[in-house]
């Protein structure tokens, strides 16, 4: 099943300190939730993590890497993901991008993900999966919002 999400947020940022944290793999990892374990395989280009999510009546812990592809200093980045969780309930592949342009609050922040969606996990259908995202961006601006406006440290101790 094939997955896409696009949403957009103004934040309270320059456009130069949104990149900043964009561009910040570790820093940017601990706003968005359900991720942990960020590690390094290979500086500034492969990233592995676990995505840990309850959806519906399965319970995920999947590890997937990250790959740095297309990088257009300041304003885009698009980055590869796979990964397979250990029990065949789901596996990803697919690309995310996240697009920083100035905007009347400072920057705008637009972060989409085209994901190919396998296993037990895609009987579900895009719907509900659609509507976890949507609560999982909400949270991930709020967390944003507190790194880029020095709260951070609080709101990365609430983190999963």
């Amino acid at each position: 099943m094939r997955l896409e999400v696009s949403k957009t947020a103004d934040v309270p940022a320059s456009p130069a300190a949104a990149w900043a944290l964009v561009r910040d793999v570790p820093r940017l990892a601990g706003c968005v939730p359900s991720v942990s374990g960020l590690s390094t395989l290979e500086p500034d280009c492969r990233y592995a993590a676990t995505v840990t999510e309850r959806l519906g009546p399965f319970r995920l812990s999947v590890p997937v890497e990250i790959e740095l592809g297309t990088i257009e200093e300041p304003r885009r980045i698009v980055a590869g993901l796979t990964g397979a969780d250990s029990r065949g309930q789901a596996r990803v592949k697919g690309d995310l991008e996240a697009v920083v342009e100035p905007s009347p609050a400072g920057a705008r922040l637009t972060v989409g993900m085209k994901l190919e969606v396998l296993g037990k996990l895609a009987t579900l259908g895009a719907v509900p999966m659609r509507r976890r995202a949507d609560e999982l961006f909400a949270d991930f601006v709020r967390r944003l919002q507190a790194e880029l406006t020095g709260a951070g440290e609080a709101a990365s101790g609430d983190a999963p």
